[in-house]
C-alpha cells in the first residue's frame, strides 16, 4: 500500500479537474433550461388548473405568443382535485392583476402544452407575490377530440366522409397546397379590405347567404351539366396556373399600390406646404452627411456577404431546430432526476454566497502564497517552492482543562465578522467569541484581551450561534427567506 502523501502538483491537478467537472456540469444545466440557484427569482403566482396531465415543469408561459415565464413548481391543489401549478413571470411583465386569465394550450400536435395568460388591465386590484389567481380566472382547455364529441352521430359521420372524400381531391396537389400557404399572408391582408366592404353592406350579405342554400340546390338538380362547368373550369385554372407568376404578381402589387397612393396623395397635400423650409434646414446636414454615405458604400459589400451566408444557416435550421426540440422534450425525465441532486447542492451554494468575501479571499490569496520560491541547493529534488506560515504561541498554545479569563475563540464565524463593527471599536479591538463566559460577559480591553460575543448566523429561515445547513425543499427550492417557491 503506497503511503507517500500527494505532491502540490497532484492536489492542483485533482482540484482543477473536480473543478472543471463542476463547471461544464454547471453550463450543462443552464444551457437546457435548469434554473440557477443564485440567480434572482422572478415573479411568482399559483394557478389551478383542472386538466394538467401534460403540463411540465419549466414548460413556457406566453403572452399573446411571446414566452415571459417558466412554470417551476406543480402540486394538489388542496382546494379540490387540481393541479396547483407556481408560474415565474420576468418582473418586467409583473405583477399580475385580478382579472387575468389563464388556459393551458398546445404548442404542436404532438402535445407540448404551455400555459397562456393575459395579463389584466391596469387599474385593478394586483395579486401579490405568491399570490393565487382565483378559479374562476381560469378557462378550461378543449381538446380537438372534445369538440367532435359535441357533434351528434350523423354529423360525425359525414364529417369522416368528407375528410375521406378529400384525399383523393388533394392527390399530387401538394406543391399547388404549399404554394397557396405560402401566399396566405398577402391573401389574408389583402382580404382586411374586402371584409371591411361586406362588413358595411352585411345587410346585403345576409341576404346572399339566406339565398346561397336555394341556388346550390338548383346547382345539384343537374348533375351532368354541374360535371361539365367543373370541366371546363379545370381548363380555366389550368390556364391561369400557366400564367400563375405574372397574375400573383399583379395581385399582390394591386392592393399595395392601391393603399399606398391612398396614402401617399393624402400626405403629400400637407407634405407640400412644409417642403422649402425643410429643405431649406437640411442644408447643413446633408453637407455633414457626405462623409457618412462614402463611408457605407465600403461597408455595403460586407452586409451583402453577411446575408448571402445567412441562407445555409436558415437551410439547416429547419431541421436543426426540429431535432432540438426533439432532444429538448426527451430530456425532461433525465432533468426530472436532477432534484435530489440539487436539493444537496443548492444549499451548498447558498451556503459559499453568505460566505462569499471569506471564499474570495481564500481563492485570491492562494497564488500569492504559493508564489515565494527559495534557492534551490545543488543535488536537492526539492523545487524551491515555501508556503510562509506564522505560528502564535502564548498562554492558550497548550490544551487546558479549563478555559482562561484572556481565551478568546469562535470556530462559527458570521459572515464579514473579521470587517465588523466589533473589530473596529475601540472599547473592543477584538474577534467576536462564541461567548464572553470566562470572561465575565462583554467587557472593554484591560488586563485581558475585550470580548464581545459573536451575533446569531442567519440561514436558511433561522438565526443560530452556528450554522446548520439543511436540504433544500422538494426540487431544489431554497429555503430562504424570499426565495422559496
Amino acid at each position: 500500500m503506497n503511503r507517500t502523501a500527494p505532491t502540490l502538483g497532484r492536489i492542483l491537478t485533482i482540484v482543477g479537474f473536480s473543478l472543471s467537472c463542476f463547471a461544464l456540469l454547471v453550463f450543462l444545466w443552464i444551457s437546457f433550461g435548469g434554473s440557477v440557484p443564485l440567480q434572482s427569482k422572478g415573479y411568482r403566482v399559483d394557478v389551478s388548473f383542472g386538466d394538467a396531465g401534460q403540463l411540465a415543469d419549466r414548460a413556457d408561459v406566453r403572452v399573446a405568443g411571446i414566452t415571459i415565464g417558466k412554470v417551476v413548481d406543480q402540486q394538489a391543489d388542496p382546494r379540490g382535485n387540481r393541479t396547483l401549478a407556481t408560474l415565474e413571470l420576468e418582473r418586467r411583465y409583473a405583477p399580475l392583476r385580478s382579472d387575468a386569465r389563464a388556459i393551458l394550450r398546445q404548442k404542436t400536435l404532438l402535445g407540448e402544452t404551455y400555459v397562456e395568460l393575459t395579463l389584466g388591465r391596469k387599474g385593478t386590484r394586483v395579486i401579490p407575490e405568491n399570490g393565487r389567481l382565483a378559479d374562476d380566472r381560469v378557462s378550461p382547455s378543449v381538446d380537438f377530440d372534445e369538440l367532435l364529441r359535441t357533434f351528434d352521430p350523423d354529423t360525425r359521420r359525414a364529417f369522416r366522409q368528407w375528410q375521406q372524400s378529400a384525399a383523393p381531391a388533394g392527390r399530387g396537389r401538394g406543391q399547388d397546397f404549399s404554394d397557396a400557404l405560402g401566399n396566405l399572408p398577402v391573401f389574408t391582408d389583402s382580404a382586411q379590405d374586402v371584409v371591411s366592404v361586406l362588413r358595411r353592406r352585411r345587410e346585403a350579405l345576409a341576404s346572399l347567404v339566406r339565398g346561397t342554400g336555394d341556388t346550390f340546390g338548383a346547382i345539384t338538380r343537374n348533375e351532368a351539366a354541374l360535371r361539365s362547368l367543373i370541366t371546363d373550369s379545370d381548363d380555366v385554372f389550368s390556364t391561369l396556373s400557366a400564367r400563375r407568376e405574372a397574375l400573383a404578381q399583379s395581385v399582390q402589387i394591386l392592393p399595395t399600390f392601391l393603399r399606398e397612393s391612398r396614402a401617399t396623395f393624402s400626405r403629400l397635400s400637407r407634405f407640400s406646404a412644409d417642403t422649402t423650409p425643410l429643405i431649406r434646414d437640411l442644408g447643413p446636414v446633408l453637407t455633414d452627411a457626405e462623409p457618412t454615405a462614402r463611408a457605407l458604400t465600403g461597408l455595403s459589400p460586407d452586409l451583402e456577404a453577411l446575408f448571402s451566408d445567412l441562407r445555409p444557416l436558415i437551410t439547416a435550421g429547419r431541421e436543426g431546430l426540429p431535432a432540438l426540440g426533439r432532444v429538448l422534450r426527451e430530456l425532461d425525465p433525465t432533468l426530472a432526476q436532477t432534484g435530489p441532486f440539487l436539493r444537496q447542492l443548492n444549499p451548498i451554494l447558498e451556503f459559499l454566497e453568505a460566505n462569499q468575501a471569506t471564499v474570495s479571499d481564500f481563492l485570491n490569496r492562494g497564488p500569492g502564497t504559493l508564489g515565494v520560491k527559495l534557492p534551490v541547493p545543488p543535488g536537492s529534488s526539492s523545487v524551491g517552492h515555501a508556503l510562509p506560515q506564522i505560528v502564535v504561541g502564548g498562554s492558550q498554545t497548550e490544551p487546558a482543562a479549563r478555559r482562561t479569563a484572556d481565551n478568546r475563540g469562535n470556530a462559527y464565524l458570521p459572515p464579514g465578522a473579521l470587517a465588523s463593527r466589533t473589530l473596529k471599536d475601540p472599547s473592543r479591538f477584538a474577534i467576536p467569541s462564541f461567548d464572553c463566559v470566562n470572561a465575565g460577559g462583554e467587557k472593554a480591553p484591560s488586563m485581558t484581551p475585550g470580548c464581545a460575543q459573536a451575533p446569531g448566523v442567519p440561514f436558511q429561515g433561522t438565526t443560530r450561534q452556528f450554522p446548520n445547513v439543511q436540504q433544500a425543499a422538494p426540487g431544489g427550492v431554497s429555503r430562504q427567506p424570499g426565495r422559496g417557491g
